[in-house]
Formats: C-alpha cells, structure tokens, sequence
C-alpha cells in the first residue's frame, strides 16, 4: 500500500510540473485536463493516507 502511496505522489509531483510547462506554453485546454487528473490523484492519495492510517475509537 505505501508503495502505491510513492507512486502517486510521484505522478501528482509530475503533473505539476506538467502544468507549469503549459501555462508558460499558453495551452489552456491542455492545462485544464491536467489538473482534472491531478485532483483526481490528490483525491486518491488521501483516501489511500485514510486507509493506512489506524482507526482510533
């Protein structure tokens, strides 16, 4: 599970950087989309970070 934890914050740092390089470029549509795929990652690390960590009650 933290092996898959790495790779998605391997991939939301990429796509960050992915982002930068089209705001300098202008390619707004482009853009758009990668950021919809990134928010989905954000989404998945922290359900992931959830699951990992020990429920107290």
């Amino acid at each position: 599970m933290k092996n898959y934890l790495e790779t998605l914050k391997h991939k939301h740092r990429r796509l960050n950087r992915l982002i930068d390089n089209c705001k300098a470029a202008g390619r707004q549509q482009e853009m758009r989309q990668l950021k919809r795929i990134r928010l989905q990652i954000k989404d998945k690390i922290a359900a992931t970070q959830r699951a990992l960590v020990p429920q107290s009650s």
